[in-house]
């Protein structure tokens, strides 16, 4: 989805989608966590009470690309 940066004040802000705020009951004014990785240009943002994920964003763009290049014998793997 495509959101637009907009300013707020001395800070810019994005909008989230009404349908994760209601599937997530998320409230103005509640606190939110912020991670951000430079070198990948990915923010991540989850509730307070979320957990973490253990998966590093490298791991995790490795893995969809094994998954994507190796897709037809996991399938047929996963058959057997």
């Amino acid at each position: 989805m495509e959101q637009t940066v907009m300013q707020v004040g001395n800070s810019l802000a994005v909008t989230l989608p009404k349908q994760f705020v209601d599937a997530k009951k998320i409230k103005a004014g509640q606190k939110m966590l912020v991670d951000a990785d430079n070198d990948l240009s990915v923010v991540q943002i989850r509730t307070k009470n979320s957990k973490a994920s253990k998966i590093t964003p490298e791991f995790k763009n490795w893995l969809d690309a094994f998954n994507t290049r190796y897709k037809t014998a996991l399938t047929e793997l996963a058959k057997k």
